[in-house]
């Protein structure tokens, strides 16, 4: 029996089919944060172009936080994908750690929808902002916790892409806590603050190589 497919520790639980979990948690979520661009049932009773236009625009702020929350939801799938190919076998407490920060992606389009609905308050901005910062913090315990004394990785993974990794994935945190800085200050257009994040990613990779 392979270390792949072997059981974890006495967690009982392969690999594989945490993954398996993960990627039906994330695969949901991001579909599920469709629901948060619905239009209201009374646009039915006014059947004009004007009006369609109208609550069109309406959407403006659902549709920010959809396309926000899709892309940044894909990059932490992405990142999470790449970690789990470190991991040897998941221990129970990292088993636990990654429910817990599935826990919070499945929050998120709860938190784009509702920071969609109240872009005009800095508190809407606040719980998306809040979200992804513990999802952010989830991810970067999990490969704290896998890469400390190479506990659940090989031992000739490079120390240099232990740290990248690590750096990479306080990005998002960082950012999200200049967000809610920026929305306690009474900035209402926080989550602005994202659209950064191109730019750090690639600063991180280009700094750490």
């Amino acid at each position: 029996m392979t270390e792949e497919n072997g059981l974890s520790n006495g967690s009982h639980l392969t690999k594989g089919r945490l993954e398996a979990l993960s990627d039906g948690i994330f695969a949901f979520a991001m579909t599920l944060l469709v629901i948060g661009l619905s239009v209201p049932d009374k646009a039915t009773l006014v059947p004009t172009n004007t009006y369609a236009l109208h609550v069109l625009l309406a959407l403006y702020s659902s549709f920010i936080h959809y396309v926000l929350a899709f892309l940044i939801l894909g990059a932490f799938w992405l990142s999470q994908h790449m970690q789990f190919h470190s991991v040897r076998t998941p221990d129970k407490l990292f088993t636990w750690i990654n429910l817990v920060t599935l826990m919070f992606v499945a929050l998120l389009p709860f938190s784009a929808s509702f920071s969609g609905a109240f872009s005009n308050v800095p508190v809407g901005a606040m719980v998306f902002e809040s979200n992804l910062l513990l999802i952010g913090l989830g991810m970067s315990l999990q490969w704290w916790y896998a890469t400390t004394d190479h506990r659940l990785t090989g031992s000739t993974l490079e120390p240099a892409y232990i740290r990248k990794v690590r750096f990479r994935n306080l990005v998002v945190p960082a950012v999200s806590i200049v967000g809610i800085m920026f929305a306690l200050a009474g900035s209402t257009w926080s989550t602005a603050i994202y659209m950064t994040l191109p730019v750090v990613f690639y600063s991180v990779e280009h700094i750490f190589g």
